[in-house]
């Protein structure tokens, strides 16, 4: 089905709008990342969780704000529950990509970082299906 001009538009504007908030995540979680393992000495795994936890609140609130906010609301709980779901299942892609790689323990400064951005981008894909086809459709 072709859709009209105006909302071809639309959907061109949210994949842009889900892209400024995932960015936006991603620098919350790299910085926040950085700031916990080489700062403060946390331990690789501990740091990449809990920036992660913040980036997700982040980019979830951004999402919902921003990006979506054209779109019918489900019942929330309903819509929290999908959140959640594709939250999780986004978060198990990228952090076990982000471990696996991590994990070759390649001699390069800062390659804990490199390993978290291809994590990220494992897990954008996972968030951009579940946002855009069930949690936000």
């Amino acid at each position: 089905m072709k859709l009209p001009s105006k909302l071809a538009g639309l959907k061109e504007v949210t994949g842009l709008q889900f892209l400024l908030v995932g960015g936006g995540g991603f620098v919350v979680d790299m910085l926040l990342f950085l700031s916990f393992s080489h700062y403060l000495g946390w331990p690789v795994i501990v740091a990449r969780l809990a920036a992660f936890g913040f980036a997700v609140i982040f980019t979830w609130s951004g999402n919902r704000i921003f990006t979506f906010s054209h779109r019918p609301k489900m019942k929330k709980g309903k819509q929290l529950s999908l959140c959640a779901l594709v939250a999780c299942l986004a978060a198990m892609v990228n952090l076990s990509v982000f471990y696996f790689f991590n994990s070759l323990a390649i001699d390069v400064p800062y390659w804990s970082a490199a390993c978290l951005a291809i994590g990220v981008l494992a897990g954008l894909v996972i968030n951009w299906l579940g946002a855009n086809k069930l949690a936000f459709r």
